[in-house]
């Protein structure tokens, strides 16, 4: 059996004030929030035992959970990081575990990813990038074997320009090394270990892979869904309609103002004296009077230009 565990427990601190009032996994990009997104992604490769970890604002996660068939796991009083979390939750998983990060979006081949686990071991969607070296190098040889990640675990055998796009797959073995004792990283405890044993297989993931991680990445990322350049296992459109200047309108949203190239959530409303140009309007949100370009208009009408 296989499980998939959503990452949605962190802070969201770079993504301020937008997650003030809002766990960054529940942003709406293009109508959809993102953990719908990462959802229907481990759905789609046929991981209908699905575990969600919470803890800023957990409460909206249990929500979400509670409607959407995923399991939950609190962590209170304090956040257990990428590896604690996941040691806290052995016994939910099956044999291997698929873990996604709730505020990337991106397409990789989860079954693909399975497959390239050894036994025992794991598997890191590895992505092609010129930037590989500034985000972080993750590199695998010509074995298939990934032998470096970052200064964590330092190597030259490795073929560069890759980094980790936060989505990978772990035996139950593997889960089970890491330190069962409070908050934990998985990369400085499991794969300090695994990758010099030669036990974290990899695959290449040249598609679809947005950060969503600053205000300006979210900005982005909806207007590049909007024109469908992010191929995601949601269709907006199947959420929403097309409104003036190739907008995505949410339902029940009013729309009197000007609107081009905007995104209008479900129950906003854009009056006659707003004009709007590559926003992103919240749902339920009253955008106030005057023109907004390259902003997040968001809870209570607050304005975010970028």
């Amino acid at each position: 059996m296989h499980t998939a565990f959503l990452l949605a427990a962190g802070f969201g601190t770079r993504l301020r004030p937008l997650t003030l009032a809002r766990p960054k996994p529940l942003l709406p990009v293009c109508g959809v929030p993102m953990l719908d997104y990462a959802l229907a992604h481990v759905r789609a490769h046929g991981h209908t035992d699905v575990l969600v970890n919470a803890h800023y604002l957990w409460e909206q996660v249990a929500v979400w959970a509670e409607a959407n068939g995923a399991a939950l796991q609190v962590e209170l009083p304090t956040i257990l990081g990428t590896g604690g979390g996941l040691r806290a939750a052995l016994s939910e998983q099956g044999d291997t575990v698929v873990i996604v990060n709730a505020d990337i979006l991106s397409d990789v081949d989860l079954t693909a990813l399975v497959a390239a686990m050894p036994a025992d071991g794991a598997a890191m969607a590895l992505r092609p990038s010129p930037d590989a070296a500034t985000i972080g190098p993750v590199e695998a040889d010509g074995s298939g074997r990934v032998v470096r990640i970052t200064s964590v675990v330092p190597s030259d055998e490795g073929h560069p320009g890759t980094h980790f796009t936060g989505v990978h797959a772990m035996s139950r073995a593997a889960v089970a090394a890491i330190p069962d004792h409070g908050e934990a990283c998985v990369v400085r405890t499991a794969y300090r270990t695994l990758v010099p044993a030669r036990m974290v297989g990899h695959t290449v993931h040249a598609g679809a892979w947005v950060d969503v991680g600053t205000p300006d990445a979210y900005l982005s990322a909806n207007l590049a869904v909007l024109d469908g350049m992010v191929n995601t296992p949601i269709d907006p459109w199947s959420r929403g309609s097309r409104g003036p200047g190739g907008s995505w309108v949410g339902e029940g949203a009013e729309v009197s103002g000007e609107v081009q190239h905007s995104i209008i959530g479900s129950g906003a409303q854009v009056p006659q004296g707003a004009r709007l140009r590559d926003c992103v309007v919240w749902d339920g949100v009253v955008v106030p009077d005057g023109h907004h370009e390259r902003s997040v208009i968001y809870d209570g009408g607050r304005v975010l230009s970028l």
